[in-house]
């Protein structure tokens, strides 16, 4: 009946997608975060380069001037910041320098870029950073990034140690001197010059060993730049993943409204299933290309088609031609909806009457999408209707057979009593007695038969007791007992044990009884089998009476319980209708099945 498409997405867990997107975020992060590292790790090593190249070019150059002035005998000993002062300022010229100076080990500014800093001490951070710097490793930098007030970086400071006359020079400065080494031409002007001036000697290996450092100080700007870049990409990262997660997160919610939806939507489809195919009515409804697409369980009842048949085909080759028709009718346009009432036989002969109603289904655009038919079954509703008939009939019959029993029971009565007087004044025996008595005996069969239709006319209180039904029907079945042996009957009851007591008038009800077991043994003219048999089932008392004799015409079937309808000569037609009278009374039913030449059999139905 329906068509269902599964969406793939919607069968897979959300939390799937939100491990996916938390996983994707670990790994961007990760990659961010070494990328900042690697950045600003090669950041560092270039000014670290930078610094250590400014340094050895500082230091080179620095004692190259220094033993200018020792080939030139100047004053080396007073006058060497002068020496270095040119170098470092001519350093500073390279781009990105910011300071360079000469400190001794007390943080004194020996020589700078900016000769106004000459002379005043660094800061006590710098000249922490200064005391680590070890003896033994001189021209190799080590940095540190110097931080201002704000703890945000400002400077990139390297700084070695720095030898007036390099290592070598200076281990062996001495021994040179001494002249217990030969090094050359310079050695040689100098002992010319100054002698071996013990003094002159010692302040210079003083000078040699004294502990002075390079300090470059570079601009971060370019190294800042850098960085911010890298944090601006970072935050922007950090962006995209929040929205990249709130667009997850959405998705989950999304997809979790979907399933929530599509199960609603499962379950309303289900209800709709079961609920149109639980309707008493027939829905059977085609698309705009004419073919079957709704065809519930009350369709596949009423028409004998099933669904598997039905669903997909066309109506008018599906369906007989009676329920065809309506979809032929119906059209295309809104209108006016098609209706007929129809009889149809089922395949066990059972007759229906059914009312179509078929009208064409239109879309909010104005499109024809398809074709309804509801089938309704009327024959209930018929039997209801000719039950309904059928009591209005008897009930102004009663009323009629009342006030005709009243007016004719005064001139019976007058009748009656000359004909009494007649039969008086004729003695012996002749015709003219014989024509009295056959007056008097036919007024009395006339007065019978109008209490007989005052009886079923007059509506009678019931006497309701405690009766034990079991022993009922037994003493009906034996006070009709002889009268069957005499016409051959085989008489049986089967019982259920115990039977539970029920509230009812037990004369009517023997009335009742007494009259369907006579009826039973005047239908079985050359004998048979009577059998009674009674159970509770569901608080109602079953009695069922049958019989094996000639039975009763399908025609007059339905008129059985009718008053004066009778198939015997000398029936007065009342009994039937008298009995179904009582048991309506005692708010039961009585029914009637008869297939004639194999007997008939009566259900009674009371209420425990």
């Amino acid at each position: 009946m329906r068509i269902v498409k599964k969406q793939r997405l919607a069968h897979v867990s959300p939390w799937v997608l939100a491990a996916a997107c938390g996983l994707l975020t670990v790994i961007i992060a990760v990659f961010a975060v070494n990328n900042y590292r690697r950045d600003k790790a090669l950041m560092t090593d270039i000014l670290l380069e930078k610094g250590t190249t400014l340094i050895r070019f500082v230091g080179s150059s620095a004692r190259s001037s220094l033993f200018n002035g020792l080939r030139t005998g100047e004053d080396i000993l007073n006058l060497w910041p002068e020496h270095v002062q040119p170098v470092l300022e001519h350093a500073s010229e390279h781009p990105g320098v910011r300071f360079l100076a000469l400190v001794d080990a007390e943080g004194i500014i020996q020589a700078c870029s900016a000769p106004d800093e000459c002379k005043r001490q660094v800061s006590e951070q710098t000249r922490y950073f200064l005391s680590t710097l070890k003896k033994d490793i001189p021209d190799n930098g080590k940095f540190r990034y110097h931080l201002n007030h704000d703890e945000k970086p400002a400077v990139f400071q390297v700084a070695a140690l720095f030898s007036p006359f390099g290592k070598r020079f200076s281990n062996n400065f001495a021994p040179r001197m001494a002249g217990r080494h030969n090094d050359g031409k310079m050695f040689a002007r100098m002992k010319r010059q100054h002698g071996m001036n013990p003094g002159w000697v010692a302040q210079l290996e003083e000078l040699s060993k004294k502990k002075i450092f390079i300090l470059v100080e570079l601009d971060l700007e370019q190294f800042n730049k850098s960085l911010g870049r890298q944090k601006l990409e970072i935050v922007i990262l950090s962006i995209v993943l929040l929205l990249v997660g709130v667009g997850g997160w959405l998705s989950i919610l999304t997809l979790e409204g979907l399933k929530g939806s599509q199960s609603r939507l499962r379950r309303v489809e289900a209800f709709r299933d079961i609920l149109i195919s639980s309707l008493p009515v027939g829905l059977i409804a085609t698309n705009n290309a004419g073919r079957i697409i709704l065809y519930n369980q009350f369709s596949q009842e009423l028409t004998g088609v099933s669904e598997k048949n039905a669903l997909g085909g066309d109506p008018g080759v599906v369906l007989t031609p009676e329920l065809g028709e309506p979809f032929e009718a119906a059209g295309e346009q809104p209108g006016v909806p098609f209706q007929k009432e129809i009889q149809i036989v089922l395949d066990k002969g059972i007759s229906r009457t059914l009312q179509l109603n078929c009208l064409s289904i239109i879309d909010r655009d104005e499109r024809f999408v398809g074709t309804l038919l509801m089938i309704q079954d009327l024959s209930q509703v018929k039997k209801l209707e000719e039950e309904l008939r059928r009591s209005e009939r008897l009930a102004a019959l009663g009323k009629m057979a009342a006030g005709v029993a009243h007016e004719l029971r005064n001139p019976l009565s007058s009748i009656k009593g000359l004909a009494l007087l007649l039969q008086s004044r004729f003695t012996g025996k002749n015709s003219d007695t014989e024509t009295a008595d056959i007056l008097v005996q036919e007024v009395e069969r006339l007065n019978r038969s109008i209490s007989e239709l005052l009886d079923y006319a007059r509506p009678q209180k019931l006497q309701k007791e405690t009766v034990d039904l079991q022993q009922l029907l037994q003493k009906a079945v034996s006070l009709i007992r002889i009268d069957a042996e005499a016409a051959g009957v085989e008489v049986t009851s089967v019982f259920q044990e115990p039977l539970p007591k029920i509230l009812a008038d037990a004369d009517r009800l023997n009335q009742v009884f007494l009259n369907l077991f006579l009826n039973a043994i005047q239908a079985m003219e050359q004998g048979g089998k009577l059998a009674v048999s009674a159970d509770a089932r569901d608080g109602t008392m079953v009695i069922t009476v049958s019989d094996t004799g000639c039975g009763i015409e399908p025609e007059s079937l339905d008129r059985v319980f009718d008053p004066y309808f009778t198939t015997k000569p000398e029936g007065t037609g009342l009994g039937l209708a008298m009995s179904a009278k009582i048991v309506e009374e005692h708010g039961g039913s009585i029914k009637i099945a008869s297939e004639q030449g194999r007997g008939t059999s009566v259900t009674v139905k009371i209420p425990c």
